[in-house]
């Protein structure tokens, strides 16, 4: 594979014979009353070049000279974005071509551009609900990973174990239900529990896009309840060098993250290095007791270098994250509360922990073909997990550190993306697939996964187009292959099924958008997802978790089809958003505790069993800005899930979030005295009970927090630092949160927490060198 990245690169180089494109596109950015917007951020998105416009609003950047047909992307704090699809005319000379650009003030925090969806385009146009958020509202959470930091999204919520282990959950779907893609890639790192975390450092995204539910086809099997897609921060501008150092602490776990990027680009050549750190010690929950072995470490590194031409984009990529996590389970409870003093105050992580290794190396290329663009992602991906335990030996005298589990995934995944634009319509054709590998250590006790292979091959057609000059379309098919081979090796504690089994599907999606009046839109979408069951699922039998797993080889695929409509309206100063929804799965894949006798240990045997289910609810959300200085913002999530036949027994899935109701108030300013963009928030958000509880389950009590933030930006001469204090939990409320893996051990949230963050960027233009 590596040979391929050399050849592209190669070719990138030896085939561009002139290197600059001789179009320029220039203008000039003014406001609504024809004056003049400096530093606006203008970005092609075919090549991730940009520029800032000038102090008189004037810009200038460099057309690829292959391409006929650029998505020109214009924004700015402040104003509405704006996207531009520019088509060049047929025969137009080498010569500048001039598009003066009119941007409208709105204090609104919207996000209206998103790349997901398989196109550049406008969130208007898109049938389906996608959130955005971008890397300085993600990092300005003080969240301690990905998932906690997204959470605030109305529908998506994040199951926990402890702080540093957190899952997605969309619409009451988690796991291997949802996708997450970095740059790009699948992430493959034993998606199958939510005491597996998704490895990413999100501090090298660029934004974080949300589609909620099965809309995308572009992914393949897994994507039923929805996907997370981290873009990956874009190169520097030309000719420019860039950077940024980010330090928060965090009180309730003395904890601290650092991260140092920079990156620099020339006229075609452009590299970029970031490092990452994250540390904490154990937290104190709302009562101030601390909760015993939920420290984490994490290290993270990327590294990407590429060449911008005239033929295309061309880049490779490694990510390399290094995270320990410590666990928390009966073992431990018993453990710690018998002899404390095996947990020595502090961050290291001594017994009980996970140990994860992930290396992720992708190639990212674009290749122009006049108004048609190739796009080829390869990605290869090696994840090793260890988890480790402690016991006294049988004189209750030395503590013992065994490795109970570990495991190799190695996985290879490929893209092949081909957009077509016609006239105002697109069309994208694509294959993608992956070859996935676990070798497991068979002389560790424990591994939930043994040896296997996995073999995925999708294709895909979407399109999107105007059927009218107020309704827009967009549709497409898939169709998926599967083969799942395992070779399992019985050990002390398990003897797992063999299987060789093949999932093949057809699935589509259909949605058209209704800009019925100025600023109204109503949306409506029908997909059809799918997923195969996974290996564990398949083949699991014997210990995982604390607890004897069984699965079965038998079971068929998921099949869903999940209904969206969605009322948006907005104006300069007002938005409002509605978004119910409908998801009817098929063979819905769950686990169950049967009244059989565990063969090891203790407790019963846990059965993977499927029967159909629906999910259903929905979103609301409300933001006004009645004077530019005031922002009120409020959502409101609820999700309903239910066993359509019962024959388990059992009426409600697990781990169905409960409903939250959010309200905040934002005071801000673009200028006091020498602070810029000062703001203070204050926001509450209450949980209901949930009292619609799955097998083994109780019931959640209602509960309620307090947040506050305050932050400002200060000129340090030519730059700038941005400082914010978020307040998260200030009353101390003691809670459990209905999605918390630790709640049936009676642990608690954690408790008050101040977080204390700075951000200092350092741009730096060679033009002048």
């Amino acid at each position: 594979m590596s040979r391929a990245w050399i050849f592209l690169l190669i070719a990138a180089f030896i085939g561009n014979n002139r290197l600059i494109s001789q179009i320029v596109l220039k203008g000039q950015i003014t406001d609504s009353s024809r004056q003049p917007i400096a530093g606006v951020n203008v970005i092609i998105h075919q090549n991730k070049s940009g520029v800032i416009s000038a102090p008189d609003g004037s810009y200038q950047i460099p057309w690829p000279g292959n391409l006929k047909v650029i998505s020109v992307e214009y924004s700015f704090f402040g104003f509405k974005s704006r996207l531009e699809t520019i088509n060049l005319p047929e025969g137009q000379p080498k010569a500048d071509y001039f598009l003066d650009i009119v941007l409208l003030e709105s204090p609104l925090e919207l996000q209206e551009v998103v790349v997901t969806a398989g196109f550049a385009q406008e969130q208007d146009r898109i049938p389906f609900p996608v959130a955005t958020l971008m890397k300085k509202d993600v990092v300005g959470t003080g969240a301690f990973n990905l998932s906690q930091a997204i959470a605030r999204t109305p529908g998506v919520y994040f199951s926990s174990l402890g702080n540093g282990v957190g899952k997605p959950v969309i619409r009451g779907l988690t796991n291997a239900n949802l996708i997450l893609l970095n740059n790009g890639i699948k992430l493959e790192n034993f998606n199958f529990s939510s005491n597996h975390p998704f490895l990413i450092d999100e501090f090298n995204a660029d934004r974080i896009e949300v589609i909620k539910g099965p809309a995308s086809l572009q992914y393949g099997s897994d994507a039923v309840g929805g996907v997370i897609n981290v873009v990956r921060e874009r190169p520097a501008n030309p000719q420019t060098i860039q950077g940024g150092f980010f330090s928060h602490y965090l009180t309730n776990t003395n904890g601290y993250l650092n991260s140092l990027g920079i990156k620099g680009s020339g006229k075609t050549l452009f590299w970029g290095l970031r490092a990452s750190v994250k540390s904490h010690e154990d937290y104190r929950d709302g009562a101030g007791k601390t909760t015993f072995n939920t420290r984490f470490n994490e290290s993270h590194l990327a590294a990407s270098a590429g060449v911008r031409t005239n033929r295309g984009i061309f880049s490779l990529n490694y990510n390399y994250t290094r995270p320990l996590y410590g666990l928390q389970n009966q073992n431990t409870i018993a453990l710690f509360t018998s002899k404390p003093e095996l947990l020595t105050t502090g961050r290291e992580n001594q017994l009980w922990y996970q140990n994860l290794t992930d290396h992720l190396f992708t190639s990212n290329n674009v290749l122009f073909l006049g108004k048609n663009t190739l796009d080829v992602d390869l990605g290869y991906q090696t994840n090793t997990r260890e988890a480790l335990g402690g016991a006294f030996n049988a004189q209750q005298q030395a503590l013992t550190i065994p490795t109970f589990a570990s495991m190799q995934l190695r996985t290879f995944t490929y893209n092949l993306k081909w957009t077509l634009p016609v006239k105002a319509n697109r069309f994208i054709l694509g294959v993608n697939g992956a070859q996935v590998n676990n070798e497991a250590d068979e002389t560790k006790p424990n591994n939930p996964l043994l040896d296997s292979k996995i073999n995925d091959a999708g294709i895909y057609a979407i399109g999107d187009w105007a059927i009218h000059r107020n309704w827009n379309s967009t549709a497409g098919l898939r169709y998926d292959y599967r083969r799942m081979e395992s070779f399992p090796t019985a050990t002390q504690t398990t003897n797992q099924f063999k299987v060789d089994n093949t999932y093949n599907n057809l699935t589509g999606s259909l949605g058209l958008t209704y800009n019925f009046a100025d600023g109204q839109f109503l949306k409506a979408n029908l997909a059809l997802g799918f997923r195969s069951p996974t290996m564990p699922e398949l083949t699991q039998n014997g210990i995982h978790a604390s607890r004897y797993e069984r699965g079965n080889p038998d079971l068929v695929a998921q099949r869903n089809v999940q209904a969206d409509l969605n009322y948006h309206w907005h104006k300069s100063w007002l938005t409002v958003d509605v978004a119910p929804f409908y998801n009817i799965v098929n063979n819905y894949i769950y686990l169950v505790a049967t009244n059989e006798n565990a063969p090891i240990g203790q407790g019963k045997v846990f059965q993977h069993v499927q029967n159909d289910a629906s999910l259903y609810g929905g979103e609301a959300a409300l933001d006004i800005h009645p004077a530019q200085w005031l922002g009120i913002h409020s959502t409101y999530s609820v999700v309903r899930a239910e066993i359509e036949n019962q024959a388990e027994g059992i009426k409600y899935p697990t781990f169905i979030p409960q409903d939250r109701l959010t309200g905040e108030i934002k005071l801000e300013s673009k200028k006091l005295g020498f602070l810029n963009r000062p703001y203070i928030a204050f926001e509450v958000m209450h949980f209901f009970e949930q009292n619609r509880t799955g097998q083994n389950e109780t019931v959640s009590p209602r509960y309620t927090l307090l947040h506050a933030r305050i932050g400002t930006s200060l000129s340090l001469g030519k730059q700038s630092l941005d400082l914010f204090i978020n307040g998260n939990n200030l009353t101390g409320e003691a809670y459990v949160d209905h999605l918390s893996v630790t709640k049936p051990l009676g642990l608690q949230m954690m408790g008050r927490n101040v977080v204390f963050g700075l951000r200092l960027p350092f741009p730096f233009d060679m033009t002048s060198k």
